[in-house]
């Protein structure tokens, strides 16, 4: 359990090509170096990487790579379980239903403080405001899609009507 109780080491500059996945022994230590961060890991990391591939049998870099998303995404899933439970008990606001955390924090704010924001109708002021705001609205789009209606070629009137919109 203590194994995937943690976030693993992977060589992400390493895995180059799908050919690397098929490579049957965990990678030497110097190739888990990140041009992110401009460091090697240290060796307690790579003795757990070893830990982990010895204990879970991986045979190849992809079984590693496969298991090392899993407890990745797991931990995470579990953090974020922990905070949406957090936000719930505590602001009865649950934080999967917005799109940042800035928008939780000010809904959060307006609930605690109870404040009610006044309309702002001074131009001046609405400019100030708007020049403030930064960022935007990130997503993760699908690759493909296909529609499957009578403007579509391939249309299959046995399947269900679909349409696609894309949004930018």
């Amino acid at each position: 359990m203590h194994l995937v109780i943690r976030k693993g080491v992977y060589p992400y500059e390493y895995t180059n090509s799908w050919q690397r996945l098929s490579e049957t022994r965990l990678p030497e230590k110097k190739h888990f170096y990140s041009t992110l961060l401009e460091e090697h890991i240290e060796h307690e990391e790579y003795e757990h990487a070893t830990q982990v591939w010895t204990h879970f049998n991986c045979q190849t870099l992809g079984d590693y790579s496969d298991l090392y998303l899993k407890i990745d995404v797991l931990l995470l899933a579990d953090v974020f379980e922990n905070f949406r439970d957090l936000c719930i008990s505590t602001y009865n606001l649950d934080p999967s239903n917005y799109q940042t955390s800035p928008a939780l924090t000010f809904d959060s704010m307006l609930k605690y403080t109870r404040i009610e924001l006044e309309l702002v109708s001074d131009y001046d002021k609405l400019l100030m405001l708007e020049t403030g705001i930064r960022g935007g609205l990130v997503q993760a789009s699908r690759r493909f899609a296909r529609s499957n209606n009578e403007k579509t070629p391939g249309f299959d009137c046995n399947q269900p009507k679909s349409y696609l919109v894309y949004q930018d």
